[in-house]
């Protein structure tokens, strides 16, 4: 049997379905090495769903580490593999922009500066 392992306080997640094809996931607090294990579990458990579009948003996220941004890759493949359209949501956080550009992230992630209106399903 397999024990739950509790969430790191230093990261709120928050999942939310704005329509019932769609997925959005809300981080708030710091998205590193203690607590990037977290929204890696809770994005896959959300995509073996496989919703149309799964929405991170990373707006008020505080700090993000390698670490983080590796699960924001991983879950673009997992997305791709899946036929699911993965958005990530910076807000204005010049934070987050910041560590998604230096890690040449940003190539690779449909990144956007609001969330989108879900589509009627």
């Amino acid at each position: 049997m397999q024990v739950p392992r509790p969430r790191n306080p230093a990261l709120r997640l928050r999942t939310t379905w704005p329509a019932p094809h769609a997925v959005l996931i809300t981080a708030r607090g710091a998205l590193d090495t203690a607590t990037a294990a977290d929204l890696a579990s809770l994005v896959s458990d959300r995509l073996w769903a496989v919703p149309e579009r799964l929405t991170l948003d990373l707006s008020e996220v505080d700090f993000l580490g390698v670490a983080g941004v590796r699960v924001l890759l991983h879950a673009a493949l997992q997305a791709e593999q899946n036929g699911t359209e993965l958005l990530v949501v910076t807000g204005t956080n010049p934070m987050v922009r910041r560590a998604l550009r230096v890690t040449a992230a940003d190539r690779r992630l449909t990144i956007a500066t609001g969330r989108p209106e879900p589509a009627p399903a």
